[in-house]
């Protein structure tokens, strides 16, 4: 139920946002209100490419790639739902939500619509809510594969206690094999002092 609760959201604000503001920003100079002076502004993008203006003209690639990504979302999501964690749980649902979006796009206008603009920031790019989905999904995705998902022993990818197991593996090895020399040097020093002994 989170995860739809979570897709839906991510869907709905994303075309509501799109279909009020559109219009309004196609009336204006320019296509862009400023927000923020020299920090934000609401500006209409079509974008032809993937998140942030990248590899563009690449429509039918996009649709393609899409559709299989969210079949095989769709379906680890299904099979393994009651094994996920709410983490894991919300970091799909935003990337889902988030390529669903765009996905509507693509499908139905031809490009994605685009509106946020951090130009006067820095930030190059004029993005959408579904965008920031996939994005913040993506790194939630992220962390979760490399510090919180579970190996086979229990363990993180880099978690730390598996670094300081790693840590304590390591040191009694060393002392075992410093154990073992010992006692290999006192061995042979006892075969040498037999001959002289008789």
């Amino acid at each position: 139920m989170l995860q739809i609760i979570i897709i839906v959201l991510s869907v709905v604000a994303d075309q509501l946002l799109k279909h009020f503001l559109i219009p309004v920003l196609q009336a204006q100079p320019g296509q862009t209100i400023p927000v923020i002076e020299n920090f934000f502004s609401l500006t209409y993008v079509e974008n032809r490419g993937a998140s942030f203006g990248i590899l563009q003209d690449a429509r039918i690639f996009f649709i393609i790639i899409t559709t299989v990504v969210l079949l095989a979302a769709a379906f680890f999501m299904v099979r393994t739902r009651k094994n996920q964690s709410a983490f894991l749980k919300i970091s799909l649902s935003l990337v889902v939500g988030g390529a669903i979006g765009n996905y509507i796009d693509r499908i139905f206008i031809g490009f994605v619509r685009d509106v946020f603009d951090f130009s006067g920031f820095g930030f190059p790019w004029v993005f959408n809510i579904a965008d920031a989905c996939l994005v913040v999904g993506s790194i939630l995705l992220g962390i979760y594969i490399l510090f919180i998902y579970k190996e086979k022993d229990g363990k993180g990818i880099f978690s730390l206690q598996r670094k300081r197991k790693n840590a304590s593996a390591e040191s009694a090895d060393e002392e075992n094999k410093n154990a073992d020399d010992a006692k290999e040097g006192s061995n042979g020093a006892e075969a040498e002092e037999e001959p002289s002994a008789k």
